[in-house]
């Protein structure tokens, strides 16, 4: 699952012309998770492969969920990173700090990173042969927002995976 762009850059530009404060419990069952939202997110599909994108913004900060099926026999540890290296080239960013974490006992990686014009907040998670990436975003000279952690914190699945092989 590649980050285009232009949706990242998009994303962010839309982040300016909205302004929602008020945050609600997002459940989309298909993909078996829930997260708590500013406002009511946008759904769009992303790349070649199912993958669906759910992007809500308030002020200066854009957040967003998205998810997509890998092949079996996919290397966890290798889509992640690769996912998280796609990221910093969009938008020109350096990580920071960066740690291992999970999800229900599946493998993921927490990271800060610095970009051109943004600082940002990503958490992405290998759950099953699903690759599940959380962004959180602002302007680069904004201090960390809140909405960070509430939004990043709040991620759950709806049911029990199955572990990685």
């Amino acid at each position: 699952m590649r980050v285009a762009g232009t949706i990242v850059l998009v994303s962010f530009m839309l982040t300016l012309a909205h302004g929602q404060t008020d945050w609600n419990r997002f459940t989309y069952t298909d993909g078996n998770f829930s997260t708590l939202f500013p406002g009511t997110p946008h759904k769009r599909t992303g790349d070649g492969r199912r993958q669906l994108i759910f992007t809500a913004v308030t002020g200066g900060e854009s957040y967003r969920v998205s998810y997509a099926d890998c092949p079996a026999g996919t290397a966890w540890e290798k889509t992640v990173n690769d996912e998280r290296d796609a990221i910093m080239k969009v938008t020109l960013g350096e990580v920071v700090p960066e740690e291992r974490t999970s999800l229900e006992g599946c493998p993921g990686e927490w990271a800060r990173f610095i970009g051109r014009d943004v600082i940002g907040e990503l958490a992405i998670y290998f759950v099953g042969q699903r690759l599940y990436v959380l962004q959180a975003l602002a302007p680069k000279n904004a201090p960390r927002p809140l909405g960070f952690s509430t939004f990043l914190n709040s991620f759950r699945l709806l049911s029990k995976p199955k572990h990685n092989e």
